[in-house]
């Protein structure tokens, strides 16, 4: 195994093993409203649960915040 392939691979498993540590940490925002006729859910399983209760779709934005 080459110097930068073990470089490389410890990087990987460094990744990893700190990735479920942070991902967990990370609190999620409340539900704000919008010129009173949106309320933004930030809760994936709450806002399926909602669309599934109303029949209404849903409308999933993805982005980083951090």
């Amino acid at each position: 195994m080459k110097i930068r392939d073990a470089s490389l691979l410890a990087a990987v498993v460094a990744t990893a093993l700190f990735w479920p540590a942070t991902s967990s940490a990370i609190e999620k925002p409340p539900a704000v409203d919008v010129d009173g006729n949106i309320k933004w859910v930030y809760d994936y399983d709450e806002g399926k649960l909602l669309s599934l209760a109303s029949g209404k779709p849903m409308f999933v934005v993805f982005r980083c915040e951090r």
